[in-house]
């Protein structure tokens, strides 16, 4: 006797799966899908059509057509600057310059600041910036830029300006001047002269001979001082001599026992100009130029301080004792004035016999041996990131915080990361491309230390693995906070190739990571036949917008204030507007930029670019349902379908009326785990969706007063097999919002 069972799918929860065996594929997912939008009811919809923003406007960028294809384009958003709420700027970079939006307007693409114009900046050329803001200024870094940029907003004259930063540090490290520690030589080479000058012996030591401290120890001892003589040995402690705290070369050479390196660091040089910058701090010429020709690309603000790093480091005319700065982080003295945003170092001279010792607010270095290259740097509630090639390691300090004298670096995971645009700042956590998957960092409930794990691996694996590394290594994220969603751009081309328009900022498709339902979904962007916009990066926008309006003073009677010309008095309120959604994208079209969201009810992308738009399809195909029997035969002869209903009004076309906002939802049955129509054991397509009732309307402004909100539909299902998959398509045009199906099953008796 065959069996009857009957299964209700009322859920899609689990999103895109691709790594479940064909006998063991979980409920709830999907194998196949895009431009579906998984709501957190568990239900399914059509996302809407990608288009320009309500009252948009075009910006022309003044490049060619080649600069934008071969250069970047970016989004980076300035909250607060000049310290004023009623503005949010947002910076959109086209290769070298950069334009400003008003974010809190309802158009931020036709509301441009600083009078709307763009300013350039100088070298910037087709390498990424990054930002960060700090005292309501924004810094940029970038491979491109010898120096970070600064910018400052005027409100009152909306004007931006920008201005350049010097790293500045203390000389840790001195220069080869091939001599023993202890050794003291009988010449004075202009190397070691100036190592002497960096570890304290500066020209203002009191000497009892009344000359330099250098040459009076050659005049007594017939040689200069080694690299391991500080000079405060050599000072007079008789308290009964006239020459008491004065240098004298015979009572160093008395005192002075230790053969190792004293401390150095006197001079306060340019972290990337050093050669220069040291000839310029003391009375030595004739050094290497010592120049570090790689740039700082990353940065981030934490603790009232400006970190830097992510320096591909190259010297140029160096010596042994060059750093390398590829596994180094600079970070400032917490900034109390614009003066401080390239303080690299301590206040205190580490030289100086009185005070020496760091405190707490001073700034420094953090080298990380282990990095072969920093890519990014990223706070978080109570500590740094650093995203290297090689790993991921933890900044903080011991007792919380962060402080220039007490601090720790805890390595995280031996999965680095290439992209820094993959990395996404949840509120704090964070999820990123690495090599070897997509990877979130929690938090250690034992150590409260964050530790990585990977959240494609049982998921999508499969679908990750598959775009090409010059996809991953130019990949954007972003996280919508409303929705709480984490998403990602990417093009999947093989390679980027001019002549077929594949640039590496032209997106094409995304993906989408629900981060309450732990879910993966995608999305495809559809272009025009020719000349079609495209998406460059997220627009990130406040959760409100900012709208004027005028109201009439009154007085205490409740009258109107009539000014000497009889005209009302007016005073001007901002009015708190809630967006539906907290992202947008920036958008190329042609040589211009604008911003484009999805808004578009007629699901085609980019309608209003041509009037037609581009079409694109939503479908899933669910997973495959074994009716907890792999070895029987099934045979579903109906399926019902469950959908909320769309229409709601008619529009008048000639004598004609037309429904609004009309559904439509085609199914395919696919038994067997068929992949393909040859298999012969893929089914017809029909419609699921169905009015059933017929509803005759009074007129144009009828409102389609149906009745159900739920459509339910029975349909034939036709075929058999021992499994069964569902494929669920759109129709051009029409909207569907899928709430689940169901089947009853017969199975065979025979295996």
């Amino acid at each position: 006797m065959a069996a009857k069972t009957e299964k209700v799918f009322r859920s899609f929860v689990k999103g895109l799966i691709t790594e479940a065996s064909p006998l063991t594929f979980p409920e709830n997912a999907s194998i196949d899908e895009q431009n579906f939008v998984l709501n957190r009811d568990g239900s399914r919809s059509r996302r809407l059509g990608l288009d320009y923003e309500g009252t948009y406007a075009k910006t022309s960028t003044g490049l060619t057509a080649d600069d934008i294809k071969e250069g970047k384009q970016s989004f980076h958003r300035w909250d607060t600057p000049s310290g004023t709420s009623s503005i949010a700027i947002g910076v959109v970079r086209v290769k070298n310059k950069l334009w400003f939006v008003d974010l809190l307007t309802s158009a931020p693409s036709a509301n441009l600041l600083n009078s709307g114009n763009p300013i350039t900046i100088t070298g910037l050329s087709n390498n990424n910036i990054e930002t960060s803001t700090l005292n309501n200024q924004l810094i940029i870094v970038g491979k491109d830029l010898d120096k970070p940029v600064v910018l400052s907003y005027d409100y009152t004259t909306d004007t931006v300006s920008q201005r350049t930063v010097d790293i500045k540090v203390r000389d840790i490290w001195g220069l080869d001047d091939s001599l023993e520690d202890d050794e003291r030589p009988a010449t004075l080479s202009d190397e070691h002269k100036y190592n002497l000058r960096n570890q304290g012996w500066n020209e203002n030591i009191v000497t009892k001979g009344g000359g330099d401290a250098l040459d009076e120890t050659f005049t007594a001892l017939s040689a200069y001082p080694s690299n391991s003589d500080q000079w405060t040995l050599g000072k007079i402690s008789n308290s009964s001599d006239a020459d008491y705290e004065k240098f004298d070369p015979e009572v160093l050479e008395k005192n002075s026992q230790s053969r190792y390196s004293v401390s150095r660091g006197s001079i306060v040089i340019d972290a990337f100009d050093r050669g220069s910058s040291r000839e310029a701090g003391t009375d030595v010429t004739g050094l290497n130029s010592d120049t570090e020709t790689g740039n700082i690309s990353t940065v981030a603000s934490y603790a009232q301080r400006i970190f830097y790093s992510g320096i591909d480091s190259t010297v140029t005319d160096g010596d042994a004792k060059s750093p390398n700065y590829s596994g180094y982080i600079f970070f400032t003295k917490v900034v109390t004035s614009d003066s401080d945003f390239g303080k690299c170092y301590q206040e205190a001279d580490p030289t100086d016999p009185g005070i020496n010792d760091i405190i707490d607010s001073d700034g420094g270095t953090i080298q990380i041996p282990e990095a072969t290259r920093i890519v990014k740097i990223a706070s978080s509630q109570s500590s740094l990131l650093v995203f290297a090639e090689n790993g991921i390691w933890e900044i903080y300090g011991d007792t919380g915080g962060f402080i220039a004298s007490s601090f720790q670096a805890n390595k995280i995971s031996t999965n680095g990361i290439f992209n820094a645009n993959s990395v996404v700042n949840i509120n704090g956590n964070f999820m990123y491309w690495s090599k070897a998957g997509i990877y979130t960092l929690v938090t250690d409930a034992a150590s409260g230390r964050f530790r990585a794990e990977t959240i494609s691996l049982t998921t999508i694996q499969t679908l990750f693995l598959q775009i090409p590394d010059i996809g991953k290594n130019n990949c954007k994220g972003f996280y919508d906070e409303k929705e709480n969603r984490v998403r990602w751009l990417y093009n999947d081309a093989d390679d980027i190739t001019y002549t077929n328009n594949n640039y590496i900022n032209r997106y094409t498709k995304e993906l989408v990571f629900d981060l309450t339902l732990q879910a993966f979904y995608t999305n495809v962007f559809s272009q025009l036949a020719t000349s079609s916009p495209y998406v460059a990066d997220y627009i990130e926008v406040p959760g409100y917008a900012i709208s004027s309006f005028d109201e009439a003073v009154l007085v205490t009677n409740g009258n109107t204030v009539i000014d000497s010309n009889s005209d009302t008095v007016v005073t001007t309120e901002d009015l708190l507007l809630n967006r539906s959604s907290q992202f947008s994208y920036l958008t190329i079209a042609g040589t211009n930029f604008t911003i484009s969201k999805f808004n578009n009810l007629t699901f085609k992308d980019w309608v209003t670019e041509d009037g037609t738009g581009a079409n694109y399809s939503s479908y899933l195909v669910t997973g495959y349902e074994l009716f907890n029997d792999v070895m029987r035969d099934k045979q579903t002869p109906y399926i019902f379908f469950y959908f909320n209903r769309t229409e709601d009004g008619y529009t008048a076309d000639g004598a004609n009326l037309i429904l609004n906002n009309q559904s439509s939802c085609k199914v395919q049955a696919q038994w067997n785990w068929a992949n393909s129509a040859n298999s012969g054991k893929w089914g017809n397509e029909f419609q699921a969706y169905r009015l059933l009732r017929n509803y005759i309307p009074s007129g144009s402004g009828d409102p389609f007063d149906y009745g159900d909100g739920v459509i339910v539909t029975k349909s034939k299902l036709r075929g058999s097999g021992k499994t069964l998959s569902i494929k669920i398509s759109s129709e051009e045009g029409k909207d569907m919002k899928l709430l689940g199906w169901a089947v009853p099953a017969t199975t065979t008796s025979v295996v």
